[in-house]
């Protein structure tokens, strides 16, 4: 598939979960651990849509979809919407270093990363 079917995805899949994200919070922005994730995923989402567009760093897409998880299993109970919003993500992005198993790797080490620094600040 190329560049812009797979941006035309990935932007499809970010206004879906923005789209969630409203209704969840009735378009609020809170800082409360909700929002952030809902939020936030929808943002991880918007960039990697970017990523692909502009064909920019793979890191970046990974460590997004890694904030993603975060929220989808990191952050309470098991988040399966944003799950799958992960799973939908990562065959259309980059591979960092050619290899899923590096992007998975950076996605998993972001959404500890994430986990830790969200606790400490809220």
């Amino acid at each position: 598939m190329g560049r812009i079917p797979r941006t035309i995805v990935a932007a499809f899949d970010a206004a879906v979960m923005a789209v969630a994200a409203y209704v969840e919070t009735g378009g609020r922005l809170a800082v409360t651990p909700a929002h952030v994730v809902l939020w936030g995923s929808s943002a991880a989402a918007a960039v990697c849509a970017v990523v692909v567009f502009v064909n920019g760093s793979a890191l970046v897409a990974w460590a997004a979809i890694g904030f993603i998880l975060y929220g989808a299993l990191l952050a309470g109970p098991t988040q399966w919407p944003l799950l799958a919003l992960a799973a939908a993500l990562m065959p259309l992005m980059p591979r960092p270093r050619d290899s899923f198993w590096f992007g998975l790797t950076v996605a998993t080490v972001v959404a500890f990363v994430a986990r830790l620094a969200i606790a400490a600040l809220l």
